[in-house]
Order: structure tokens, then C-alpha cells, then sequence
């Protein structure tokens, strides 16, 4: 073979090294920016992560749990809400997270409804559930003490 023909072999092999590279640089990319960071939770906080208290399920539904918080603070709730979703949540798209202080509590200390997307909210909450970016958590916390 000629040196031209090498060359050319070459040159194609070069090329199809560097469309590989290029393909897999595309699809890590869009690989990563699809995972949340490790700061990210699902209704998005401007505050530090804070630690999550011990919780217990004490009663599962469809579309979510009951979580036991003996001791619970609306900050705590709203702690554990958002680490049972990021924990659970996984292809979702629609749960409802509840605090209670008691298994057998007749009112609850925060609740949580998670959507996945805007679709998600219309069909779900009738469009009243809105955010900038989804998913998101809306936060309900009457806190009966």
C-alpha cells in the first residue's frame, strides 16, 4: 500500500476518534446536567443543609407516607419531607409527604406535595401547585402543637 492510502487510513481513523470523543463528551454532559447536584432538593432551599432527624413511616398511600417526627418542629418536618423525596422520589411525579407527631395523630405538623412538572401540577392539583422550575415541593405547615 501507498504511503497516500496509509495516510488516508490514518487520517480516517483520526477523525472517527475524534466523533467518538465528541459523542461522549455530548452524552456525559447531558448526563450530568440531568442529575441533580448534591445541594439540590426537590423544592429547592436558599438555606444550608441542615440535619435530617430520625423519621419513621408509619403509613404508606399511592401517592406517598405518613412520617413519624416524635418531636417535631416545622423545620424539622420540612427537613424530613424533603430527604424522604429526594430519597424516594426517583420517576414520580406526584407524592404527598405528611409529618405527624403520633402514628395515631389526627392532624399533622407539615405537609409536602411534590410535582414533577407543570403537567404533572395541572392534572394533579388543578394548576395550583406553580413554580419557576420543577419539580418542586410546596410546603403546607399548620403545626397544631
Amino acid at each position: 500500500m501507498s504511503p497516500l492510502k496509509w495516510s488516508l487510513i490514518a487520517a480516517g481513523i483520526v477523525v472517527l476518534l475524534v466523533a467518538g470523543l465528541v459523542l461522549a463528551s455530548t452524552v456525559a454532559a447531558k448526563v450530568a446536567g440531568s442529575l441533580p447536584s448534591a445541594s439540590a432538593t426537590p423544592g429547592k432551599s436558599a438555606q444550608p443543609p441542615a440535619t435530617v432527624p430520625a423519621y419513621e413511616v408509619v403509613k404508606t398511600r399511592r401517592n406517598g407516607v405518613d412520617l413519624l417526627v416524635p418531636k417535631a418542629t416545622v423545620s424539622s418536618a420540612k427537613t424530613v419531607i424533603r430527604d424522604w423525596i429526594k430519597r424516594n422520589a426517583d420517576d414520580r411525579d406526584y407524592l404527598v409527604v405528611t409529618v405527624v407527631r403520633s402514628a395515631d395523630a389526627k392532624t399533622y405538623v407539615c405537609e409536602g406535595e411534590y410535582v414533577a412538572d407543570e403537567r404533572t401540577s395541572k392534572i394533579k392539583t388543578g394548576g395550583r401547585i406553580t413554580a419557576d422550575e420543577y419539580p418542586t415541593t410546596a410546603m403546607n405547615c399548620p403545626d397544631p402543637k
